[in-house]
């Protein structure tokens, strides 16, 4: 496991250099030498790097989780991440999560902001999903039996990590109670992705700026996913 968060820490301070980023709808990358080498140094292919859309903006802890999740996967792994709204750009990606109103999994899309959206993990969990846990439930199969010997419907994954991810984002009150909360627990997961947005006095907003922002936010969320 430790050597697993070892390996993705080093991966992602590499990936950094690839990253895409959309402004205005308009894509950017780094220059071709610096992608090659950062390609070469993760051991992958540099024929067509994938690429996985999600809202550009302010972000939550299940698209961070969502994103690194993705990335650990086969089919995914070494995928560039495109913050974007744009529905012409969200199209033409390999993937896209938290954003673009369809859950689609034949086609990779995992967005779970629409009126009709009601599906669950299953397997004795009952907690809507968000973009983690719709990716997790695709995908976590083989990120579980290959990285932590561990089968998809193992309990702790779920009970200690994921459903609290998918029910804070879906607005679900851990107790069943309109009471309001004696205390305010500002040192959850989530509430530690949150302050990693752009502070609002800053003066850098720039697009690169926010694509930093949230490669520390996938950092934070997948090794704590790691290590459940």
């Amino acid at each position: 496991m430790y050597a697993l968060h070892d390996s993705m820490h080093k991966f992602f301070l590499s990936h950094q250099q690839t990253l895409l980023a959309a402004r205005n709808g308009v894509l950017a990358t780094t220059s071709a030498k610096s992608s090659l080498h950062s390609c070469m140094a993760c051991g992958f292919s540099t024929a067509r790097t994938k690429r996985v859309g999600t809202h550009n903006g302010s972000f939550d802890c299940d698209e961070a989780l969502a994103c690194f999740m993705i990335c650990l996967t086969n089919k995914f792994y070494g995928a560039q991440i495109v913050h974007t709204k744009d529905p012409l750009v969200l199209e033409a990606l390999d993937a896209v999560v938290d954003v673009g109103s369809v859950y689609d999994p034949s086609r990779d899309l995992y967005d779970h902001h629409h009126k009709e959206f009601e599906e669950i993990f299953g397997h004795g969990f009952t907690t809507k999903l968000s973009s983690a846990g719709l990716v997790y439930k695709h995908y976590g199969v083989e990120i579980i039996a290959k990285e932590l010997q561990l089968d998809q419907g193992h309990p702790n994954v779920n009970r200690l990590f994921l459903a609290a991810i998918d029910a804070v984002d879906n607005g679900i009150n851990q107790y069943a109670t309109d009471e309001s909360p004696r205390y305010v627990n500002n040192t959850s997961l989530p509430s530690r992705v949150g302050r990693l947005n752009l502070d609002g006095v800053d003066t850098d907003q720039s697009s690169e700026k926010e694509d930093e922002a949230f490669q520390h936010a996938m950092t934070l969320a997948g090794s704590e996913f790691l290590e459940v």
